[in-house]
């Protein structure tokens, strides 16, 4: 058994304090909300008041919120595009008055990807919604009152340099990377394991090192379908982690690199004692695996709710008894909100970080829409979320769609939605990226039959235009008697799911949609696409709705057919 270390110890109760510390002071903010957000505002103004983007909209002369949104536009990313570029390439003084650390690269799952300004303000936000989160997970869960190593399912691999020198890459892989040591305490895996560029050798690896630790504290992924990866791993490789656990080696058939190889065998100790009582325990099947592997871990936590319920209802078997917490609310952008509640996908905006204003739902498609503020919205009212930060972001138009679900003091509650072109809307009746998965399960739940991914694309090489879903079923040898069949049940559910869907076929302007089988390990491979072309291997999303033509080539040919 790994014995706890005085520096862990030290640094567990550091940490603790911080957090508690922190979630006070956030407290406090939540009980003003709307003087905190102007107050963030002006300091960004006048932080940014130098610069060209400054200069050029008078940010020296702005006093107050409505000022501010008088002289300066909603924008997209488009519009920023130029800038960043130049920022690429190693100019200063631009969107922000802050040095340049890193360039944050979005998984470009809903278009083409995006470069973003990672400054030191952008990664001192995340610490400290980092340090929030471990003060609410220190009142809601009394077993992280106790040291003990986690075991974090990331990556830190950063691409190639910018012509400017700067290191890209998704924020969790900046925020491993800039972990360094402090990471050999905190978790499980030694770094070069966090360096693996294979999805799949990465988790084995991250196993090997979490197995060994019997008293691993929690368990932490980006997204739910990393730790439904991961538990794969586990149910399909169980056998040969066992026997390199026992051994202490690096299995030969790993693609490593040699000093990398030789860097991590060397952290290695055999430890047959603990690989005999493993054996038993992955052979009881899924149910309560985790808790079986891991007696006192206390936690899991993944981001959850909207899309990736699809992927936490296939782990619920193996998280049994262990609590499933919604991590960060994160975008390359700037951290947006925090968890306050266990199991539950409700995030408090973390007022203080940005300057947020919201657009309402029925305006999104507006020529020029209006915005309220965090104090104007209305509990069960739908809105997109429009961020200012000092690294640079200036009334931008996240393309988030949030639920209001409450009030924490006078900080706003919120569920996400959906991603705005996440949408299915070829004619204008914009179904909702949750009424469309919600159709497919009922669809195929008509032959006892259960989504394992999906992915939808327009179809409009013919008129009327149409869907096509391509699902994964959970079950890879289970196949629809009838597959004409599942598409009418499809149809039948958007109809019932979206009343405007149902308007559009009434009136010819949409086609039946149409519902198509693909096999095992498609959206595997999709990711791996993305992946390639610059994506953290962590941090891939399968894009619902599917526009780009290798992906969609990629579906079309993996279709299962008869």
């Amino acid at each position: 058994m790994s014995s706890i270390s005085w520096r862990l110890r030290l640094l567990h109760a550091l940490t603790r304090a911080t957090g508690r510390r922190a979630l006070r002071a956030f407290t406090e903010r939540a009980r003003d909300t709307g003087r905190v957000n102007a107050d963030t505002l002006r300091a960004i103004l006048h932080h940014n008041r130098d610069t060209e983007v400054g200069r050029r909209h008078g940010f020296a002369t702005l006093r107050t919120v409505e000022d501010y949104q008088r002289a300066l536009p909603l924008i997209t990313y488009e519009p920023m595009r130029p800038a960043m570029e130049r920022m690429a390439r190693g100019e200063q003084n631009i969107l922000t008055a802050d040095r340049l650390e890193y360039l944050g690269v979005t998984s470009g799952t809903t278009g083409q990807r995006k470069l973003l300004p990672v400054t030191g303000s952008t990664l001192r936000a995340f610490q400290q919604a980092s340090m929030i989160g471990q003060g609410v997970a220190a009142e809601k869960v009394p077993a992280t009152r106790s040291p003990a190593k986690g075991m974090i399912l990331m990556n830190a691999v950063l691409h190639e340099r910018s012509e400017g020198g700067l290191l890209t890459g998704a924020l969790t892989a900046i925020s491993t990377h800039r972990l360094g040591r402090a990471a050999a305490l905190l978790f499980t895996s030694p770094p070069d394991v966090y360096r693996m560029r294979t999805h799949a050798e990465a988790l084995y690896l991250h196993l090997l090192f979490g197995l060994r630790e019997r008293a691993l504290g929690f368990l932490m992924a980006p997204f739910a379908s990393g730790l439904l990866d991961m538990v794969h791993v586990l149910e399909r490789r169980g056998s040969e982690l066992l026997e390199d656990l026992a051994r202490g080696v690096v299995r030969p058939e790993l693609n490593l690199e040699p000093e990398q190889r030789r860097r991590i065998q060397a952290q290695l100790r055999p430890d047959p004692e603990r690989a005999r009582e493993l054996a038993p325990l992955l052979q009881q099947g899924p149910q309560g695996l985790l808790r079986r592997l891991w007696p006192q871990l206390s936690f899991v936590s993944s981001i959850a709710g909207a899309s990736f319920s699809l992927y936490t209802r296939q782990l619920a078997p193996y998280l049994e008894g262990v609590p499933l917490s919604a991590s960060l609310y994160a975008s390359t952008e700037s951290i947006v909100g925090v968890p306050l509640e266990l199991e539950q996908a409700v995030y408090c905006l973390l007022v203080g970080v940005a300057f947020f204003e919201f657009i309402p739902e029925q305006e999104l498609d507006a020529a020029s829409p209006r915005t309220v503020l965090p104090e104007q919205l209305v509990e069960g009212e739908s809105y997109e979320l429009v961020l200012t930060t000092r690294a640079g972001l200036y009334r931008y138009r996240m393309g988030d769609v949030v639920r209001i679900v409450g009030r924490f003091h006078q900080a706003p509650l919120m569920e996400f939605l959906y991603r705005r072109g996440a949408l299915l809307n070829l004619m204008g009746e914009k179904t909702s990226e949750h009424a469309a998965r919600q159709s497919l399960e009922e669809a195929l739940a008509t032959e006892g039959l259960s989504p394992a991914d999906y992915s939808a694309v327009e179809e409009t090489e013919e008129l009327p235009g149409r869907y096509a879903f391509f699902v994964e079923l959970q079950d890879a040898g289970a196949h629809a008697k009838e597959p004409e069949r599942s598409s009418r049940a499809l149809e039948e559910a958007l109809c019932r799911n979206n009343p405007f869907y149902a308007v559009m076929r009434g009136y010819d302007r949409l086609g039946a949609a149409v519902l198509h089988r693909v096999e095992a390990g498609t959206f595997q491979a999709m990711r791996e696409v993305l992946v390639r072309r610059g994506g953290s291997p962590t941090q891939v999303k399968v894009p619902r709705v599917v526009r780009d033509a290798e992906l969609k080539e990629l579906l079309r040919q993996r279709r299962v057919t008869g």
